[in-house]
């Protein structure tokens, strides 16, 4: 998640253990332009049961300075937990990671680059970050990095892209229910992908977005969205003030107004009235009629901070036996509340499939 805070990395090996490996979690490595990348593979028991059947595919990103299986451990309990109550092949890809060595300490970065990110600040657009913002280490791989550049410069589109391809050919998925959610940083990384590459996307979802000031999409796409946010976030603050670091990243209601008007969606902004939502203390509302019969969905998590819905604290750095990048101490994952944080993002993605 985008915590831009960079922990101690105690050295473990990169390399996966033969017995570590389970038979339906697992780690498979790709070349992709010339770098060394990542994803963990999740298929419910169902899938091994199983030699004809398809099914949908959920792919997610962690956040800045997070790990592919910290994601699955964040998102409330474990996102396995619900793939495999709902039968659902999840895909966890690694953002691009180096070691940082800053005031004789190594820290474990990884990021994605959501294009928009790094790139020199235009005329006649808003400065997305201040002259007192923290400054991040510079990836090994950026020639370029402006003032307000914190993210990786590696081709993440491009990777997200392979990892799609190289899942539908190897598996046996169902390409008319494909999903990709995202926090943070990653969920930036969701909405730039959504917005380049909305063909190979059923619906998308992204929490606590690091969207810079000034970059929404315009290039008139077609996909439902749903837009999570917290509102006591001061990671990505949902109001689009500066952020605790220095930052500006576009306001929630601009991310759900643009979207929705570019896939023309009735004006009317309705209320999503339910029980479970007030226990929750979430407030969502939504915008309907859109192009092929789609929503445009936001949900305000009340008194939330930058956190996935559901959890109280950040678990998005933590590593498990699958994959081993770092170790700490925050990778308690209990909370009275096992899924709901991921029934109400999967609730809103499992109504589309793409025809």
């Amino acid at each position: 998640m985008k915590f831009k805070i960079l922990f101690i990395l105690l050295i473990l090996p990169l390399v996966l253990s033969t017995q570590e490996e389970q038979k339906n979690y697992f780690s498979v490595k790709k070349i992709w332009d010339g770098v060394e990348r990542e994803y963990l593979v999740f298929l419910p028991g169902s899938y091994l049961e199983s030699d004809y059947r398809e099914f949908p595919v959920l792919i997610g990103l962690h956040g800045y300075s997070g790990t592919a299986s910290g994601f699955e451990l964040e998102t409330t309990k474990g996102l396995n937990l619900m793939a495999e109550e709902k039968e659902v092949i999840v895909i966890y890809p690694q953002g691009s990671y180096f070691t940082s060595d800053s005031n004789g300490q190594e820290s474990f970065v990884s990021s994605w680059n959501d294009i928009v990110s790094n790139a020199d600040p235009l005329e006649g657009k808003p400065l997305k970050c201040s002259r007192e913002r923290l400054d991040y280490p510079k990836p090994p791989e950026c020639k370029n990095f402006n003032f307000c550049a914190w993210t990786s410069c590696n081709d993440d589109l491009g990777f997200l892209k392979s990892v799609i391809e190289e899942i539908s050919l190897n598996y046996r998925t169902d390409d008319s229910r494909r999903y990709m959610i995202g926090m943070s940083n990653g969920g930036a990384m969701v909405y730039r992908f959504a917005c380049k590459n909305a063909d190979l996307l059923t619906a998308a979802a992204i929490v606590s977005s690091s969207i810079p000031v000034g970059t929404v999409c315009k290039d008139n796409v077609s996909l439902p969205l749903l837009i999570v946010y917290g509102e006591k976030d001061r990671t990505t603050p949902p109001n689009g003030q500066k952020s605790y670091d220095g930052f500006f990243y576009e306001s929630v209601e601009k991310t759900f107004s643009s979207w929705a008007n570019d896939q023309n969606c009735e004006d009317n902004i309705y209320n999503l009235e339910s029980e479970d939502l007030k226990k929750r203390n979430v407030s969502c509302s939504f915008r309907q009629n859109c192009k092929n019969d789609s929503e445009v969905r936001i949900c305000e998590v009340k008194d939330g901070g930058h956190f996935w819905p559901g959890q109280k604290e950040s678990v998005g750095f933590c590593n498990t036996n699958v994959q081993n990048k770092l170790n700490n101490d925050i990778c308690d994952t209990k909370n009275e509340n096992s899924n709901w944080g991921n029934d109400l993002i999967w609730n809103f993605l499992e109504r589309y499939k793409r025809f």
